[in-house]
This record gives C-alpha cells, structure tokens and sequence, in this order.
C-alpha cells in the first residue's frame, strides 16, 4: 500500500492542479466482506488472506467493526502493559493492540497476554485499513528528553517552539482544516479564504463562483511519513517529536473512518511544567474548529500514589473525548491553576508562559468519595514501619553534619519516592544499623509491587548475551511503565465501570492491607519474601482474573514486527 501515482483527484473526480498531490494511502477496498475463505465459515485466524489483508494487527480487525462488539483500541509506546493493567481493572472487555519498539518491554506484554507489535511505530502508518475500526487511543511517548535526570533537550525553548509550530499544522496536513474556498486546488482564482489570488484577477470566476469554487475542508496534503520527518528536522532529539504521533495517529485514524472517540496521553509531568507548548499544540489541534473540533481536552498532572500505589509517580495526562465530556469532568479557575502549574515560570519572569495549553478543566476521579489509602513502602514491602531503605552503598560521613555524604537513605514509614532504575540495588536495615550496612536485599517482586504491578507480573529479559541475568533492565521497565492505579483511575474516564471499588479491591489485594490490619506476620529477615496466602478467596480470585494471561480477541498469535 503506497501513496498514489496516477493523476489525482477529489471525491467527485475533479482533477487538482498540476503539481498537487493529496498524500492518501491506496486501496482497492477489499476486507474480510470480499473473502470467499471466510465467507465458507472459516475464522481470519485461519485465513491466509484475512491475515496478510491486516498484518501487524490481528486477522479479525479484517472484518469490519460492528457496534456490539469489543472496542477496538491503539495503544502507542506501549511498554511493558502499565496501561493495559490499570485498563484491565475497569474495562476488561476490549480489543487492544500495543505497539512497542523495546524488546523486552515487547515480550513482557506479549507473555502477558497481550496484542503486541514490534515496531518503531514511526515504521507505521495509521491509515492502514485494518484500522478503520479503532474507537480509543491511548500515548506513552518516551519521556527521556523532558526527563530532568537526562539531557533535558525537550526543554529548549527554540525547538519547542518551532515542534509546537508544526504540530499546530496537523490538521491541514491530515485533512481537517475547512476553508472557505477550495478552487485553487483546481487552478481557479480564489486562496483558502475565498480572497483573489495575486495574478488571477483576470479570471473569468475572480469576482464570482464557477464550476470549481467552493468551500469544505482542504484534503491531506501530508503522509504521516512526510509530517514525521519534518518534526523530527527541528529537534536535536528525535525522540521529542515523537509528541507529534498523538495528532498522527487519532488524525489518521478519523480521515480513513475510524470511529474514534477518546484519547488518553500519559508523559512526564515536565512536558506541562517545562515545556507546556508542546501540550498547547495538541490541545489546540484537538478542540480547535480549526482542527478536530472535539468536545473535550484536559491536561493535568496525577500522582499515582493518590489513587493507590506505594510510591509517588507525577505524570502528565491528558484526556479528549469526542463528543461528550468524560466522566469525572469539572470545570476549576484556570487562572490559580495556571499560577499553581507555573509558580517556578512566574517567579522566574514575573509572568505565565506564552504557550500553555488551558487548565479550566480536569478530571476529578474521586468525586468527593474518601482518598484510598496510603500505603507506606513498609506495608507495601511487609517489612517493619521503623525501618530504612538505602538507595546507595555505604558512603561516608559529612563531619560538619554527622550524616552519610549524598543522600539516598530514607525511612519506610512513608509512601515512597518515584521508583527509578537504580532502585533494583536498595537495601533495608533496621534504625540502629549503620547506613550501608543493611542485609535485606529488595528484590524484582518488591519493585513491580511498588509501582502497582502484581508480584508475579512476567517481566520478561531476553539476554544479549550469555548468563545476562536482566536485572538492570528489567528494573528500566518498571520504572518507565505507567502506573497500573493511575492508569485505572485515567480510563475510567473514558471507558468502562468506575475506577474507585476496583482499585480499592485491587489496593488491599496487592497490598495485603487485611493482613496488616490484622496484624499478620512481618517480614523481617535477610530472605526473600515468600508471598502468603492472601486472607479471603475472595483476594484469590481477583488477582487470578485481573492478571491471568489473556488471550487477545478473536484468537491468534501476537506479531513480531
């Protein structure tokens, strides 16, 4: 399926103007309707035709989408599944496909039970026709150049400003820009707005309309391979650009018919603190008449530890919905919102960012229901609330102030800190024993629990060689995944039951909160802990169906780009 070579026209066969080209994807128009193997009776996943028609996404998404049936959903930068997990807590009924580069974050979603493609996903073009049946979106774009701890190349002004520029442009590249005349496509007189082109004033249609003239909306005039690379020659980082593919994708996806009606982002809270512009263009592109002229667009900042999880997580997010607001929508003074975001911007400069995006509305996931627990990294790991954690080896002491040189050490009595790579090397130990010095070693286990991941999540390692035992790696997963709390509470208000009874369960569950409360045993000794019986069936049954291995809809294997 290429862009088209023959001489190009509208949708009514008129010819366009020498030397344009709309950029749309060729197709003959078969699906899964047109085959004679499934129309005997056979399933896609056991047709040739059906499976090579939808390749990379799964057989079945050949055949049309029909109301009724499972939502079909595009998760981008998929990862090891955080988002999957949450999703699955409010809405396990749906048709999802995760797209992921990363190996090993690919096999741990594949062993997980779900859809995976292999893929860069620029590699991708979302007008593929197996797609026309997408109804949900759902974006973890890298975070590694917004990330503080990195090189922070996100955060230049210049080059946000000039990403911003062309993200802005999304919607007159994929084919949603309505104008007021549409004749000079043709050859005729008239630009976008219906005004007289320099050197047209002796046509014979300047001063009126002829058989050409006429308003709508201008048709794409970009491939996203085309918009892809134009975002990235702006930036030092292409990683950056890849903002853009949260207007590709759902753009994409709309023109070729695709019924889409949400969209859910999730990134690094500096993308709203540092470079705000940037979620200003996605904002503007999606509720903009001028754009996709949806019905709702919130940005905020969420911290998973206030729906659940044992550790602090502040990610970015951002919901759209098409044509109803979502639930838990409220309205709030964007200006004190605005002030509060951008405190460090306004004591700096003495005034708001010239971009950002508009902070009058949010999600509010609670709706003045009582906050979920917080859990301490103590209950959450079993372990004695007076102990302490080391985040580094022994180090050595700061004379002046009595204390280890370079911080790291903090005690367990409290929800955590935002778990990073790095954290696969803590150690615990009792008040009294020096710091450096602890024996408790945390383990995988430990760390996916932290973050909201069953303890017996599949992180899986592929060794790049011999005897790699992963262990660095795997703890990158976790701590770039989405959280699994957040992501409940952030689809819950797009699709699917109410997050708060489920999470709650799901909180006690993996949390052994009964046990605690009941003042079951604690783990105190150098040993990995061995995972008791949970108190009821009840908790049992729940992590069972929660995190069993799915299998994905209508059957089949998942594909390895």
């Amino acid at each position: 399926m290429e862009d088209t070579q023959s001489v190009a026209t509208d949708e009514d066969g008129r010819p366009y103007a020498p030397g344009f080209r709309p950029a749309v994807l060729e197709w003959d128009g078969w699906t899964c309707a047109d085959c004679t193997v499934c129309g005997a009776g056979s399933a896609c996943a056991d047709c040739k035709a059906c499976t090579d028609f939808a390749a990379p996404y799964p057989p079945h998404w050949a055949r049309d989408w029909q109301e009724g049936e499972p939502e079909r959903g595009i998760e981008l930068f998929g990862g090891p599944g955080g988002m999957s997990a949450g999703r699955d807590l409010v809405d396990d009924s749906g048709d999802w496909v995760l797209i992921e580069f990363n190996r090993d974050a690919a096999a741990t979603a594949r062993a997980a039970g779900r859809w995976v493609v292999e893929a860069d996903v620029r590699t991708l073009d979302p007008r593929h026709p197996a797609l026309r049946g997408v109804r949900r979106v759902h974006g973890s774009p890298p975070c590694q150049t917004l990330s503080g701890a990195g090189k922070r190349s996100a955060w230049n002004a210049d080059e946000v400003a000039q990403l911003q520029e062309i993200m802005w442009q999304a919607s007159e590249a994929f084919g949603f820009l309505e104008v007021d005349d549409l004749c000079s496509l043709y050859g005729g007189p008239h630009g976008y707005y219906g005004e007289v082109l320099d050197g047209m004033e002796d046509h014979p249609d300047a001063d009126g309309r002829g058989g050409f003239c006429g308003g709508g909306h201008l048709p794409p005039c970009m491939s996203p391979a085309d918009f892809r690379t134009w975002a990235a020659s702006v930036v030092s980082d292409d990683r950056t650009a890849l903002m853009a593919e949260m207007l590709i994708w759902p753009m994409c996806l709309v023109q070729i018919g695709a019924p889409l009606v949400s969209i859910t982002l999730e990134q690094s809270a500096n993308l709203l603190k540092q470079s705000p512009a940037l979620a200003e263009a996605a904002q503007s592109e999606i509720t903009s008449v001028e754009g996709f002229g949806w019905a709702w667009c919130s940005w905020q900042i969420l911290d998973a530890a206030d729906y659940g999880a044992a550790t602090h997580r502040e990610r970015a997010w951002m919901v759209a919905t098409r044509y109803e607001w979502p639930r838990y929508a409220e309205h709030q003074d964007a200006d004190a919102a605005a002030r509060e975001m951008w405190a460090h911007v306004l004591k700096r400069t003495g005034q708001l960012p010239d971009w950002a995006p508009e902070l009058d509305r949010r999600i509010e996931p609670y709706q003045g229901r009582p906050a979920l627990p917080k859990v301490t990294m103590a209950t959450a790991l079993n372990l004695p609330e007076e102990w302490w954690a080391d985040t580094r080896g022994k180090r050595s002491v700061d004379p002046k102030t009595g204390k280890p040189r370079g911080g790291g050490s903090f005690p367990l009595n409290a929800v955590g800190q935002c778990v990073t790579a790095p954290w696969y090397g803590v150690r615990f130990r009792p008040a009294d024993v020096p710091q450096g010095e602890g024996t408790v070693k945390i383990t995988l286990p430990d760390l996916a629990a932290l973050v909201g991941f069953p303890r017996d999540y599949p992180f899986t390692y592929i060794p790049a060689r011999a005897g790699a035992k992963g262990t660095r790696n795997i703890a990158q997963m976790i701590a770039d995944a989405v959280s699994v709390f957040a992501g409940a509470a952030v689809s819950a208000a797009v699709q699917g039951a109410d997050w708060y009874e489920p999470v709650s369960a799901y909180q006690a569950t993996l949390y052994r909160l009964n046990i605690r409360r009941s003042g079951g045993p604690v783990r105190a000794s150098g040993q990995p802990e061995q995972l008791p019986l949970f108190e009821t069936v009840q908790e049992q049954t729940l992590l069972r169906r929660l995190f069993a291995p799915r299998k994905p809809v209508g059957g089949g294997r998942e594909h390895a780009a």
